[in-house]
């Protein structure tokens, strides 16, 4: 790795968003950048160093060039230039010692600027320390001197509000169970909802109502719907198809809030809450801090770093806001065995929904392969359907079989992994069913690699499998799936849908050996 010098780390800072291009060399900028910083007084240098502070090593690098005198950083919060002393607070407060409560105290007090002092409010939170809340607990924001003022007066509330949050103690509530029957959001993986359903029947609830990617009950044992595996979450439905402005929402969500948390937990408050805001908005930030300006009081506070809730903001493209509360005090233990997970894995949810889709054609006691096992989610899944005479999962990849193997002992499931290439492995007795999440093709592999494998692989089926046996594949790769299938006239495809998974929009096969 060759190092930035001086002027070339300056010359592209000078550039629109430079320190955000910079870092994408942060190991050859960072030396340039400190001596930017440290010798020049460079303003746009100390943003850069901000975003590597983010980092742990270059924080620890960071720490040690300042020393134990933080000379660098107290000659930058004196500095003349407004925008260095703004940086240097940000910087200061990404360091998070609590030994720079003294020098951030005193530069607030000299500070003439607006803007800066927003960025020595909020440093002064992320320092901590006894100093530091004393100084937040006396400090009051001058008024606005004109209009032109009343932006920065605004900024600077919000950031004393959020510095004195820092300190906050909030205790950790127990849930105890609904107070009364509540309407619950399922959610599925899209498409699959008849998975979930069915679960449902069995536990004796019928849903009220459904959508493509969830279903709505109304119960009072909540903890009851954990025995079902199709969903990822449960979410609280507040209010629907209502105003998108900041003050209707938070007037919805503390309508709710503020009755419902304290009614089904044990303890006082205040409750410690988090803002999601999904869809499409010019500044979803501005959304939620607006909101939390609305809703945090001696009940709620909008803790991003310490939550035990979650306030769901979902603006609709016609103009409306959905809103759901998430608890995270619920004991959601279904898929606590994935103690280990790889990239583009396929998540326990969606692995436990598309085997209850295929359910009609699996059976007790059937020998189950996974050719391209990854983490064993699926495979340890299928042993959780029902009973199995054997769980058998190949991976090419070391990593993987080993993160299989731990994610097994957790589930307590008697699975076998190997760690061979798919297409030598030889099945020295065939299976029943084959489960196999493929590659897709743009996160893993490429489209001309699985032209490859998935003719080889559908060539290995009846080596595999029994006759009759049935393989359930899954994945992206839908049109050259079904051509090959199609190509093979000892194959035969029984059914298929697609679904839903980070953005992509896989399909679920079911292919039956010919007998």
């Amino acid at each position: 790795m060759r190092e930035l010098t001086k002027e070339q780390a300056a010359k592209r800072l000078q550039m629109p968003n430079g320190s955000e291009k910079l870092f994408e060399d942060a190991e050859a900028a960072f030396p340039a950048a400190w001596a930017l910083f440290a010798e020049d007084g460079h303003s746009a240098a100390c943003a850069f160093l901000c975003r590597c502070a983010k980092r742990k090593n270059f924080r620890e690098r960071i720490a040690e060039l300042l020393g134990e005198d933080r000379q660098a950083l107290k000659a930058a919060l004196a500095s003349e230039q407004p925008k260095l002393r703004k940086n240097a607070a940000r910087l200061a407060g990404a360091l998070e010692n609590s030994a720079d409560a003294p020098m951030l105290i005193e530069a607030l007090r000299k500070e003439t600027q607006r803007f800066v002092r927003p960025s020595l409010l909020l440093a002064l939170g992320a320092v901590g320390g006894d100093e530091a809340k004393a100084a937040l607990a006396v400090y009051t924001v001058a008024p606005a001197a004109d209009a032109g003022e009343e932006r920065h007066v605004r900024e600077e509330e919000e950031a004393l509000a959020a510095a004195k949050k820092s300190f906050l103690q909030l205790e950790k509530h127990t849930f105890k169970g609904l107070d009364r029957a509540y309407e619950i959001d399922l959610i599925t993986p899209d498409q699959l909802t008849g998975s979930l359903h069915g679960e449902l029947s069995a536990i004796g609830v019928e849903p009220l109502s459904g959508e493509a990617d969830r279903l709505r009950v109304r119960v009072q044992d909540v903890n009851a719907l954990f025995a079902c595996r199709s969903f990822f979450e449960l979410l609280f439905p507040i209010a629907e198809k209502t105003s998108p402005v900041p003050a209707m929402i938070a007037r919805h969500a503390a309508a709710f809030m503020q009755a419902f948390l304290p009614a089904v937990h044990e303890g006082e408050g205040p409750f410690g809450y988090r803002i999601e805001v999904r869809g499409e908005a010019p500044d979803r930030a501005a959304i939620a801090k607006a909101v939390a300006a609305k809703l945090d009081g001696a009940l709620l506070a909008n803790a991003p770093g310490n939550y035990e809730a979650e306030l769901r903001i979902v603006l609709r493209r016609n103009g409306s806001a959905d809103l759901f509360l998430k608890l995270y005090t619920l004991a959601d233990d279904r898929f606590s065995y994935r103690v280990g997970a790889l990239p583009a894995s396929m998540h326990p949810a969606t692995a436990a929904a598309v085997l209850r889709y295929a359910k009609e054609h699996l059976k007790a006691g059937a020998r189950v392969l996974d050719p391209c096992c990854g983490n064993g989610t699926f495979l340890i899944e299928r042993g959780k359907l029902t009973e199995t005479a054997s769980l058998t999962g190949v991976d090419i990849a070391h990593k993987a079989i080993d993160i299989a193997r731990k994610n097994a002992a957790a589930a307590k499931a008697d699975a076998k992994f190997i760690c061979n290439d798919c297409l030598r492995f030889e099945a020295n007795r065939k299976y029943d069913e084959l489960i196999a999440n493929l590659p897709f093709g743009n996160r893993v592999g490429s489209h001309k690699e699985n032209e490859r494998l998935y003719a080889a692989m559908l060539d290995k089926l009846p080596c595999w499998l029994n006759p009759g046996g049935i393989a359930i594949l899954y994945t992206m790769e839908f049109t050259l799936l079904k051509k090959l299938v199609r190509e093979r006239k000892n194959l035969k495809l029984i059914t298929e849908t697609r679904t839903e998974a980070g953005g992509l929009l896989p399909g679920v096969f079911l292919v039956r050996v010919g007998k």
